[in-house]
């Protein structure tokens, strides 16, 4: 599917407005979704448990442009098999291809995936990049990963098992697997778990603007595995 068509399927279904988000070289041109807030009530839902979802894949996060800038940073990734979770809009993927990584776009929304894969046309990446639909509950992943990359994807226990799982399975024995969030006490209990799981980390925390002018300190959590402990 072409670039413009894709646009005009995604306009089809939500306001949108494209953003440039600054990096090191040249800024992403980035299209998303425009005053989210005013989808709250018409894309929340409720699952067959009664647990409400609600839309946050149509917000681009600050923790989605620090992950994107630290990625900017690291000349590690060419030719690296990248995979990322929850991607949303796209936008650390998009600059993972860019530094020359083959990346799997993964998100339980279709339509997320749609602007990921739209967004990454825009930029240039279409080679480098492949978009699947995924519930990290029952991943449908083959082979393994030298990096796995995600944001705000570890605020709930119930994400951290199945994570963990994914990346026991499908990360490099010498790979690498780099979490942004937005300083959340929850995601103590994340690291907690690490050790258990086979699992060391940095922690490295970085201001970062958000789409509207707010300064948000970010933390960025890189997991490899311990060498003392076998795949």
């Amino acid at each position: 599917m072409s670039s413009q068509m894709l646009l005009q399927q995604i306009e089809s279904r939500y306001p949108v407005i494209e953003k440039p988000i600054p990096m090191v070289a040249n800024p992403i041109r980035m299209t998303i979704v425009d005053d989210p807030d005013q989808l709250l009530d018409t894309l929340s839902k409720e699952d067959q448990h009664g647990v409400l979802h609600l839309p946050y894949w149509t917000y681009l996060w600050p923790s989605a442009i620090g992950l994107a800038r630290y990625l900017d940073s690291d000349d590690g990734i060419y030719g690296e098999r990248v995979l990322e979770i929850g991607c949303g809009f796209g936008l650390a993927g998009i600059v993972a291809c860019q530094k020359g990584g083959m990346v799997l776009f993964t998100d339980y929304e279709q339509d997320a995936l749609a602007f990921a894969r739209y967004n990454a046309l825009r930029n240039g990446c279409a080679d480098k990049a492949c978009f699947v639909q995924m519930d990290w509950n029952t991943p449908c992943l083959k082979g393994k990963f030298s990096r796995v990359i995600a944001s705000d994807v570890i605020y709930e226990d119930t994400h951290w098992t199945p994570i963990l799982d994914m990346l026991q399975t499908h990360l490099n024995p010498d790979g690498e697997a780099i979490f942004a969030e937005p300083t959340r006490t929850s995601a103590a209990g994340f690291v907690d778990r690490l050790s258990r799981y086979g699992f060391t980390y940095t922690k490295q925390i970085s201001d970062v603007v958000g789409l509207d002018g707010v300064v948000f300190k970010i933390s960025i959590y890189c997991l490899k595995r311990d060498r003392g402990v076998p795949p």
